[in-house]
């Protein structure tokens, strides 16, 4: 099993969580909020995408995106315990 199926499968083990954090203001923190760098990157990357939909760059993204999703795709549809449907 790869580790992106792995990682997936414990996501879907966690209790949900629809929220996520601001970034923090606070000096004393120094800890990386990864969640909150995630939502910041997902959301240039829609940005980019809906502003150029036929580029070639663009194209090749989405491309290679659904090839890297293709083995998490076939789990979630052929899950038998419908882990994933919440």
């Amino acid at each position: 099993m790869s580790n992106l199926i792995k990682f997936v499968s414990n996501l879907a083990k966690q209790k949900p969580n629809n929220e996520v954090e601001q970034a923090s203001t606070n000096s004393v923190d120094t800890g990386l909020n990864y969640q909150f760098m995630y939502k910041q990157l997902e959301s240039a990357v829609e940005e980019i995408i809906i502003q150029y939909p036929n580029d070639p760059i663009v194209n090749e993204l989405k491309g290679k995106l659904v090839r890297n999703l293709r083995p998490i795709l076939e789990l979630i549809q052929n899950d038998p315990d419908n882990n994933f449907n919440q």
